[in-house]
């Protein structure tokens, strides 16, 4: 039987490293674990010792302590839950603290903790260069003699850093168990003790260890921060739109490309459409959202990795606290407006389990830019006729609703589906630093690498159901010798719900377009368009808005009124119709029980406001 490697497991604070010496030392072998119970990713790679033996390195989420009370599905919990597991198998396991030297003094609270487990222990202190930039240094032997357990002081930038702690590893997992010092030692007594001034403090110096609390008087200026933070947030939104758009269109017209050349390979039918359409059109859907969680990602560890995303989620905090939520949920939330999927991804940064949860359940509230082609649609459509000012004025009241309903939202389910006590919001105010571009580049593409693994397969399989929903025929239920989309499965579950739409003003048409919007919210327009004959008209609504209007009922009354487009905009605002959205939502739940509940809730509260502003505008003459 072959013997079981041992178990090394990295662990710290958060902003301790800890990544970053992960990312030097497991270099391109990193892989996320398959770890049963775990339901936060958790990075892994085999590693080889310098006496030819291997060892698994896992790393764990931060955490700040081991021994205070916290929910499982926090991150501390599942780094404690990994470890119970790993001790309770028998396994050999040594712990391996990540502490940023520069703030030696938290880290050590932390490694007291841990001195009091029963664990084989190595302490590696990070951030080497920026403490000697500052001029001062750690005696690491007096640490090690204090602690009574190795400790290593490294930089995760050094390439001689890897061979360093695998050194290290491999002589601590063959020697001896060291027993740690009774821990009665105090962390800031100690940490002043063993970082020493290595030169006199020169203006150079003294600049440099004064730069984040020079910096901090800036961007936490209680007037100059909040609009430091919105900028950088603006520009952070703008930028998912100019970088990802380009390449999401370069992705669609490859997609488009392979679909055409299938097209005439095989020949037009159901199974080229299929192909084409069903698999090829999911897969496009997939990869349109590449660029958009790919770019969030790498801004989100930018952000983490300077040390300005705590001090945004700072300042932010006292407004969101009284809607239940943190300042943590302010950037998921705004993301939301540019993509539902990354905003979800994104919500990772919130460490309380049911906030996080409660953020997840209202993005899809936001208005995203997949509803712009719909809403310009049925502006188009339907107030032709009225000012520009008008058309602008409605469109982003409807954005300012969005934002206000899951705002309300949060509310209402943070005292009844989440409720719960809340964690206090705890935050450290690292050093600002200067990313590492290796790790955030493979946070990127590990980011790139789960959405394709378990958003994608969802995509595709949702993608193929509607595909036979629009396009398979049931000849029963229709004329022969009507248009496709006419006689399909889709069509014929749109006149059966006519009875339960028709007061919002709906009929088999707009349902079926809103079957179709499942897959895409813009694919509204696209549905629509084939239903009414128009070709491309995803690329330009106008032609089909000039035959929406143009529509006539078999009394010769107008097919369509204000009145539903003023429905429309009410139940499009609220509905969960995005089948990528649902796909996040199970994903980062690991449960169906939430996608059911988003998609329960924001029906019926988009039923109920359809139905409202239908009545009410006939009530008061609209046509």
């Amino acid at each position: 039987m072959t013997p079981v490697a041992p178990l090394v497991v990295l662990l710290g604070r958060p902003n301790s490293g800890k990544s970053s010496l992960y990312n030097a030392v497991a270099g391109k072998d990193a892989r996320v674990g398959n770890f049963a119970g775990i339901t936060v990713d958790i990075l892994e790679a085999e590693v080889k010792l310098g006496d030819g033996s291997a060892a698994i390195l896992a790393d764990l989420p931060g955490l700040y302590s081991v021994d205070a009370v916290v929910d499982k599905e926090t991150d501390e919990g599942v780094a404690r839950t990994f470890m119970d597991a790993a001790i309770e198998a028998g396994r050999a396991l040594l712990v391996l603290q990540v502490i940023d030297v520069t703030q030696l003094a938290l880290g050590l609270r932390l490694t007291r903790e841990l001195a009091r487990k029963d664990l084989r222990l190595l302490v590696v202190a990070t951030q080497r260069d920026v403490l000697e930039r500052e001029g001062r240094s750690l005696d690491h032997g007096a640490l090690a003699k204090a602690l009574g357990v190795p400790v290593l002081c490294v930089s995760a930038r050094d390439t001689a850093t890897r061979s360093i702690v695998l050194a290290a590893i491999s002589n601590e997992l063959s020697s001896a168990r060291r027993t740690p010092t009774e821990a009665k030692w105090d962390p800031d007594a100690l940490a002043k003790e063993v970082v020493r001034d290595r030169a006199a403090l020169t203006p150079e110096l003294e600049r440099r260890r004064s730069f984040t609390a020079r910096a901090d008087g800036l961007l936490l200026h209680p007037i100059v921060g909040p609009f430091v933070f919105l900028a950088l947030m603006a520009l952070l939104f703008a930028a998912v739109f100019l970088v990802a758009d380009p390449a999401t269109r370069v992705l669609d017209a490859v997609i488009g490309s392979g679909r055409s050349h299938l097209t005439l390979w095989i020949g037009r039918g159901l199974l080229s459409s299929f192909l084409a359409d069903g698999l090829l059109g999911g897969a496009g859907t997939v990869l349109a959202f590449m660029p958009q969680i790919v770019i969030l990602t790498l801004a989100m560890e930018l952000l983490e990795a300077t040390g300005y995303l705590a001090r945004g989620a700072f300042l932010l905090d006292r407004v969101l606290r009284l809607l239940g939520l943190s300042g943590r949920s302010f950037l998921p939330l705004l993301m939301g407006h540019a993509c539902a999927i990354p905003a979800i991804a994104s919500t990772r940064i919130i460490r309380d389990p049911r906030e996080r949860l409660t953020t997840i359940l209202v993005i899809p509230l936001m208005t995203c830019s997949a509803r712009i082609p719909t809403y310009a649609l049925v502006l188009s459509t339907f107030f032709s006729s009225r000012g520009v000012a008008f058309r602008a004025l409605l469109f982003v009241g409807l954005y300012f609703v969005g934002i206000l309903s899951g705002l309300i939202a949060s509310l209402v389910l943070r005292r009844s589906a989440t409720k719960g006590k809340s964690l206090p919001l705890i935050l450290e105010m690292p050093a600002y630093r200067a990313p590492q571009a290796a790790v955030v580049l493979r946070k990127g593409w590990q980011a790139a690498g789960r959405f394709l693994r378990d958003v994608g397969s969802t995509i595709l399989a949702v993608s193929a159901v509607l595909w036979v929903l629009l396009t398979v025929p049931l000849p029963v239920h229709a004329q022969t010798d009507a248009p496709p989309i006419e006689r399909s499965i889709a069509a014929t579950v749109g006149r059966s719900l006519e009875p339960v739409t028709m007061p919002l003003g709906f009929d088999w048409r707009m349902n079926v377009g809103l079957i179709g919007s499942f897959g895409a919210r813009e694919l509204m327009v696209g549905t629509m368009g084939v239903i009414f004959g128009i070709e491309n008209a995803g690329d330009d609504p106008q032609p089909l808005s000039l035959r929406m209007r143009e529509a006539k009922k078999a009394n010769g009354a107008p097919l369509y009124s204000t009145r539903t487009g003023l429905a429309l905009l009410a139940f499009f605002v609220f509905a969960c119709q995005c089948m990528s959205t649902v796909a996040a939502i199970r994903r980062e739940t690991k449960s169906w029980r939430w996608p059911l509940f988003v998609l329960v809730y924001t029906y019926a509260i988009a039923y109920a406001a359809a139905f409202l502003v239908y009545q009410v505008a006939g009530f008061f003459g609209a046509s």
